[in-house]
């Protein structure tokens, strides 16, 4: 893989797509870790004598300007983590944006708005990488966790410049690829967060992997729908539920293990005041909503997790941003970090409820904060993104 390191850089106008998808709350920063895991490439950048144009998406403003998901609070952000002014243009293509960046000189740093604000990018259209591209004259790849989208920030953009990996791309590649090389036996997958719409495939590829699978969070309430188990009120996605049982059928056929809640802990409202209570999946009634995985199920997860020799962890197992609804996050978290089998831990959510719950990050052989592109690695899909930078 090429990366920056085999560059000349003294001079260049570096177009550096990051992944600043922060969480945002009331208009500030909750969680910067994505920030300052670009500041090795950034510093290393200005010290080799190039100048830097920072692009990213933040959220999914569908193609619309969005007042909320401007990324001006992550470039004064950055502007106070890399202790240098950070000149924020409110455009991406435009007449200021390709002037400011004509006049920029080595030493620099400019951060222009919101990717996602044209339609363009999440299309992959060539022209608007062509108008990207315009601005600098080499490309840095640093955003990992953004590595499963053919966007026209992240792949059409190559084939316009010369194009490098930045040093936490590397890293992550690196790591995920040496740790997936010879997995230590046997391999558990917890699968948790929000959706399963996005990892149908991804779940297909980690099943040919896996020993066995570990569900929780929303995702598991579609899995649960497939079972024929009532989940009242529960996120869960309709359209994928036949897919679900396609995968429980192919895990059986080779030998996977895919286990489930037992018992769940449910409340009538999502809030921090709501009352909860613990209920085995039989007994959920029409009005309960399902916010955390139960006592029973940390239990019967507890035993496949001691034995582990590898484990991949994506996504929380309940609604953890709501303290009373984040026992079953914390209690994996805490069985999976230390001792010696290897743990990697995936995601921005996952990392947001380890810091919450004052996990400490360094119990764990590697913390990603990719999400769906480390589990689409680790599947073994062929990723176009990481194709074009070697």
């Amino acid at each position: 893989m090429k990366t920056i390191k085999n560059a000349n850089l003294k001079g260049k106008k570096a177009i550096l797509r990051v992944d600043f998808n922060v969480p945002l709350l009331a208009g500030k920063i909750t969680d910067d870790s994505r920030i300052k895991e670009s500041l090795p490439t950034i510093q290393y950048l200005l010290e080799k004598g190039a100048s830097v144009i920072i692009i990213s998406h933040l959220g999914r403003p569908e193609g619309k300007k969005v007042s909320a998901l401007s990324l001006r609070p992550t470039a004064k952000r950055l502007e106070k983590l890399l202790g240098k002014k950070v000149e924020f243009i409110p455009e991406v293509t435009g007449a200021k944006s390709r002037e400011r960046a004509q006049k920029l000189k080595p030493g620099e740093v400019i951060m222009l708005e919101n990717l996602r604000f044209t339609p363009y990018e999440e299309l992959g259209d060539p022209e608007f990488a062509k108008k990207l591209a315009e601005l600098g004259n080499i490309f840095v790849q640093e955003a990992f966790s953004n590595a499963h989208r053919s966007h026209a920030s992240m792949l059409a953009i190559t084939k316009y410049l010369p194009s490098y990996a930045g040093l936490h791309f590397e890293e992550e590649y690196k790591e995920l690829s040496k740790i997936l090389d010879e997995p230590k036996k046997p391999f558990i997958f917890v699968a948790g967060g929000k959706k399963i719409g996005t990892k149908i495939d991804i779940l297909r590829g980690i099943i040919e992997k896996a020993d066995i699978v570990l569900l929780g969070g929303g995702m598991a309430n579609t899995f649960l729908v497939a079972e024929g188990h009532e989940i009242g009120k529960s996120f869960y996605e309709e359209d994928y539920v036949s897919d679900a049982e396609s995968i429980i059928r192919d895990a059986y056929d080779k030998g996977v293990e895919v286990l489930f809640p037992s018992d769940v802990v449910t409340a009538k409202n999502v809030s921090e005041s709501a009352k909860t209570e613990e209920k085995d999946v039989q007994q959920v009634d029409g009005s309960d909503i399902i916010v955390d995985i139960g006592p029973k199920t940390i239990s019967k997860y507890a035993q496949p997790i001691k034995f582990a020799g590898t484990i991949f962890w994506n996504g929380p197992v309940g609604i953890a941003e709501y303290a009373k609804f984040s026992n079953g996050t914390k209690a994996l978290a805490e069985m999976i970090a230390g001792d010696e089998r290897v743990s990697v831990i995936g995601g921005g959510d996952t990392i947001a409820a380890l810091e919450s719950l004052k996990i400490d990050k360094n119990e764990f052989t590697y913390v990603s904060s990719s999400g769906g592109a480390m589990m689409e690695f680790i599947s073994g899909a062929k990723m176009p993104v990481i194709e074009a930078l070697k």
